[in-house]
């Protein structure tokens, strides 16, 4: 069975938006999960019902319900909110009982600076249920978000929350790249020591991936975690990667570590931020 259930899907209605569809499709392949597609109007009168910026998006929407439908979907409902797109998703996951929400985002916007105001950036601080940023360009070939996903990992259990999602779509997952990065070393013995005892970890990792049915590997970098991340993406051909919002990284009164901010800043493939439960483990750390 699906981890996720209940999706909200929002767009914005741009071309980036419209390859959302495909992302629900990979990671919600049973056709029970219901949809919820929401485009969130600024004031009241882009939201008239008689105006023409209405009706131009409520015929949008009816295009996704309608290619989503003949995905085999059944339960797939439409709303429009409006105010502050960032708080009316909220609010809708919360009041919807949503379990994923999928928005889409530039690229070559994707610079902190740029961001630090903008709808994606803020859901990615504020939302508490996972979150699907999808960055793929408007002339680009969509692949399969699934083909190669990357998690990385400090070994505590928050940053593994990415295996309960791997699990349930093991069916669909083609592999699977464990990351670790030793950020920080005392000296050359330390740093020996850490990197022998990451492998360990890292390769139980990949066995228990094998035990599903799952191509698995791992790799081990030393440096910045983020910067580190970015280049084996780029290198391994990741199409996703699997991380938990917050981490041994967390900042006081940030719900979005370090680490977690600078990938989903500055990644050039989709990234899917998990809400980590709380736990009384001994966080790890990417050190």
């Amino acid at each position: 069975m699906s981890t996720f259930t209940r999706v909200l899907l929002a767009t914005d209605l741009s071309a980036q938006a419209d390859k959302l569809t495909e992302c629900l499709f990979c990671l919600c392949p049973d056709t029970e999960t219901e949809v919820v597609l929401a485009h969130v109007f600024d004031d009241d009168d882009d939201a008239d019902p008689d105006g023409s910026r209405y009706k131009k998006a409520l015929s949008r929407l009816a295009g996704y319900k309608n290619d989503i439908e003949q995905a085999g979907y059944e339960e797939i409902s439409i709303t429009t909110p409006v105010g502050d797109t960032c708080n009316a998703l909220c609010r809708l996951a919360e009041t919807s009982d949503i379990d994923l929400m999928l928005v889409a985002s530039h690229r070559k916007g994707f610079l902190k600076r740029a961001l630090m105001g903008s709808t994606t950036y803020e859901l990615a601080r504020a939302t508490t249920i996972p979150l699907l940023i999808n960055k793929d360009e408007e002339d680009e070939v969509t692949e399969n978000l699934l083909s190669t996903v990357l998690i990385p990992t400090d070994f505590s259990r928050k940053s593994l929350e990415a295996l309960n999602v791997v699990r349930s779509l093991r069916e669909y997952v083609g592999r699977v790249l464990f990351v670790h990065v030793i950020e920080r070393s005392r000296n050359k013995h330390d740093y020996k020591e850490k990197f022998a005892s990451a492998r360990l970890f890292l390769q139980e990792l990949v066995d228990e991936m094998k035990i599903f049915g799952i191509e698995a590997d791992y790799r081990i970098a030393h440096g910045v975690a983020s910067k580190k991340i970015g280049a084996i993406c780029e290198r391994d051909g990741v199409s996703l990667i699997m991380m938990a919002k917050t981490g041994a990284d967390m900042t006081n009164g940030d719900e979005l570590g370090s680490t977690s901010e600078n990938v989903v800043l500055n990644s050039d493939c989709a990234v899917m931020l998990l809400p980590a439960e709380d736990d009384n483990d001994d966080d790890g750390a990417f050190q």
